[in-house]
């Protein structure tokens, strides 16, 4: 065995043991915030790439994660009608950009934000938002969401098939892995509140870590 093959071994290696340790610790987080990028990570051109938001281990009493939806109506949504509004103290066409916990979810397809007490139908928000910045911007938007979430969320990233972490995890794994959790990394709660108190910026580590 060449000493460039053994090299690639013990990185794989590492890397697989670094996600496992990841996985452990965040159990801990309330929240998971997770960028999905769709083109290719950039320094110098816009990246195309999308945010969701879920509670951690709620669904079924811990039994997997609940999605959070954006109270953001769609411009071109229907208005609800009075009767459904009746409740509500400040309708609006678009929310107040609060994340509403899918236990809100009525029967009738309809959920009301806890924040500004407006009625939305599921069909008409979304529970994911799709940017095309800078990563700087990435990294300052991540950090403007965590802080919304309470600073108590773990961040998890995926990326596009031909993305070097995909790569690694085809390396650490096997293909068919790789594809299916698009070379998922994580940055953990204790470790973003281990590295900020530091005295790093919450925009310079989140930076770091999409940039890896």
């Amino acid at each position: 065995m060449s000493m460039q093959t053994l090299s690639v071994e013990l990185a794989s290696k590492i890397e697989a043991e670094n996600i496992k340790a990841a996985e452990e610790a965040a159990k801990k987080a309330k929240y998971k915030i997770q960028i999905w990028f769709r083109s290719e990570r950039s320094l110098h051109k816009p990246v195309a790439y999308s945010l969701s938001f879920w509670e951690s281990g709620k669904r079924l009493h811990g039994g997997g994660d609940e999605m959070l939806f954006i109270c953001r109506r769609n411009q071109d949504a229907p208005k609800i009608s009075p009767a459904e509004m009746a409740f509500s103290k400040a309708p609006t066409q678009t929310g107040c950009n609060n994340l509403i916990s899918g236990d809100l979810a009525q029967d009738t397809g309809i959920i009301v934000c806890p924040r500004c007490q407006v009625a939305h139908r599921l069909t008409d928000i979304g529970d994911s938002i799709f940017y095309r910045t800078s990563i700087d911007q990435a990294a300052e938007r991540l950090a403007w969401w965590w802080r919304m979430l309470g600073s108590n969320a773990d961040i998890y990233a995926k990326y596009s098939a031909t993305d070097p972490r995909t790569v690694m995890m085809g390396r650490s794994y096997d293909a068919e892995t790789a594809r299916r959790n698009k070379g998922l990394t994580i940055y953990p709660l204790q470790n973003i509140l281990k590295d900020i108190l530091s005295g790093s910026s919450l925009e310079s580590r989140f930076r770091a870590f999409i940039t890896a």
